[in-house]
């Protein structure tokens, strides 16, 4: 039910300029204004959701490109919805976002995707030229 969550669905004026689909999903308010913001103004269309469970519901609705993922979340933390998103769509690149690196890296330094570099993990905050970069790698050869 969208009127239970923020539901935010912010695209350049030139929609046929965007470059793709960015969920980010994160529950920091701040941190998705930010990151949508550097975003959109690359040229991307952007679905913001503030916990894992409007995440999926706005997965299933849109044709997602790419997920920035907020590890620590209420409801579905990050590496769960992760987990999902795999599942639904097992090309979907995917960044995930900590601001507790200490205690997250240890959950995926074994893990496949991230050992083989098809998943990044981040330190909050994020410099500008950092996401863009590592988006821009994984819209091009993640899908490509």
């Amino acid at each position: 039910m969208v009127s239970e969550h923020v539901y935010t669905r912010l695209t350049t004026p030139w929609e046929i300029l965007v470059l793709g689909t960015v969920l980010i999903a994160d529950d920091n308010a701040m941190v998705r204004e930010s990151l949508g913001h550097v975003l959109r103004e690359r040229g991307y269309s952007i679905l913001e959701a503030e916990d894992g469970e409007f995440a999926l519901e706005l997965n299933s609705e849109s044709n997602i490109n790419l997920a920035v993922i907020g590890i620590i979340m209420p409801s579905i933390g990050g590496l769960e919805l992760r987990q999902v998103l795999n599942e639904q769509d097992s090309q979907l690149p995917v960044i995930l976002v900590t601001g507790q690196p200490e205690i997250v890296g240890g959950l995926v330094e074994d893990d496949p995707d991230y050992l083989s570099g098809r998943m990044s993990l981040f330190q909050k905050p994020i410099h500008p030229v950092k996401l863009l970069d590592e988006v821009e790698k994984r819209m091009n050869t993640d899908r490509g």
